[in-house]
Order: C-alpha cells, then structure tokens, then sequence
C-alpha cells in the first residue's frame, strides 16, 4: 500500500490537480480574510479581554462558505476521478489490479493519497493565508490554536470535510463506467445540499456543529466533545459507511 500511495502522490495529473486547489483555495482564503470586518468590544480584566479576542481570533479561521466549498469539493472530486477511474479507462488498472494484493488494498491507497493531497492543498492554504494576515497578533494566535482549543478542532473540521468528500467521490467512481460519469456525479453529489440548502448534511451540519461547539462551550475539552457529538453521523459514520462501500464495491467488479 505504502508503494501504490507513493506512485500516486507524485503522479503528476495528481500534483496538477493539487496546486490548483492549494492556489485557488489560498486565494479564496486571504480575499476572505482581508474583506472581513470583525469589530468587538470587552471589558474587564486584562485576562478576560485577551481570551475572549483570542476566542473571536479562533473563529475567524478560514472554513468553507460556498466559494471554498466548491473548489475544495471540485479538488477532491478531480483528484478521486484521476485516481480510481482514469487507470482503467486507459486501462492501466490492467496492471495495477494483476500485483498480488487485493482490489480493496489499492483503492484504500487512493483513496488515502486522495485525502492526504486534499488535505494539504486545503489546511496549508488556510493556515498560509491566516498567518498572513494576523502574523501582528501571533501572541493571541497561539493562545487561541493551544489555549482555547481551537487546532484539536480546526483539524478535526477538516478532516471530517475531507473524508466525506473522498468517501463520496469513492463511491460513486466505483458505480461509473468511466472518468467524465464520475467526475459529474462526484460534483452533483456534493454541491446538491448547498443548492438545496440542506442544513442536515456536510458541509453545513459540520459548519454549524464546529461554531456551535465553539460558541457556547467554555472549556477546550467542552468544545471538543460538543463538536464530534454535533457531527459525528455525517461527518465521521456516514463517509466511513460510504467508503467501505466503495471498497467492497471494488472486490465485486473487474478493472474495467
């Protein structure tokens, strides 16, 4: 597996793909950023004011609205296609799918270089783009990535967009006769509740689940918990379900 991940993190239609989504969601991210204008006012302690700006800092790290949302899906639909659909219809699965390990075992290592690149291209472009902006304030940076919680679940948000968009784009590559069906189907599939502004699926029951968590949970742990309890159906059992479906599927059909 470690060899087939290898071969796919440096194909080079994988690595197009990846720079196009690091460059476009950097972009999307710093424009974000620089046309927010967040005013607050406290008062208090000393302490007091120097958490609640660190906690106010914390949420202004970039997640996905629409714009993002929709490069970060059309990456992760993109670099799937590539990886589990083009192989066979040029039919260079014939030889990948002929070494002696099983077809689960090579989608599981697509689907695993899929989300590693989906990950960097995603959380290196946020962080890049927020550290850029407020490198002048990197006291209260700190404070809200390790003091109040915020990196345990800023990772865990992204993990969580970036598994159900893979788990997605797994399955419906498996059901599709070809890389156009799946790369199609992929984008319908995860742009479908932001057209029909369904708050019950990713990426919103994720949003709102993280800035809930984070907005009526005083403790770091408090937040944590709250956050996986608000988004553990659709962000972790539902994507997991759906790719282990992808990896039975690839057992049941040939490399065609």
């Amino acid at each position: 597996m470690r060899t087939q991940m290898k071969w796919e993190l440096e194909d080079p239609y994988n690595l197009i793909v990846f720079m196009f989504g690091f460059v476009m969601l950097g972009i999307t991210f710093f424009s974000g950023l620089t046309g927010s204008d967040v005013t607050f006012m406290i008062s208090g302690p000393d302490g007091i004011i120097v958490s609640e700006a660190a906690k106010t800092l914390g949420l202004m790290l970039p997640r996905l609205g629409t714009e993002e949302y929709t490069i970060f899906a059309l990456t992760g639909a993109l670099l799937v296609s590539l990886m589990m659909r083009y192989d066979r219809d040029t039919r260079v699965a014939k030889s990948v799918y002929s070494l002696p390990v099983r077809n689960h075992s090579v989608v599981l290592s697509k689907a695993l270089s899929a989300m590693v690149l989906l990950s960097l291209a995603s959380v290196l472009s946020a962080f890049l783009a927020f550290v850029y902006i407020h490198w002048d304030v990197s006291n209260l940076i700190e404070k809200a990535l390790f003091d109040e919680g915020f990196l345990t679940g800023y990772l865990l948000y992204w993990a969580m967009m970036v598994l159900y968009v893979v788990s997605v784009s797994a399955l419906v590559a498996m059901l599709s006769p070809n890389t156009f069906a799946s790369l199609l189907g992929s984008i319908t599939l995860l742009y479908s509740p932001l057209v029909l502004k369904l708050r019950s699926l990713p990426p919103a029951v994720i949003e709102d689940a993280f800035f809930k968590a984070y907005t009526t949970q005083f403790y770091p742990s408090d937040r944590i918990a709250a956050f996986i309890d608000g988004s553990f159906y659709m962000g972790i059992l539902l994507p997991a379900v759906m790719l282990g479906a992808a990896l039975i599927l690839s057992e049941w059909r040939d490399v065609s």
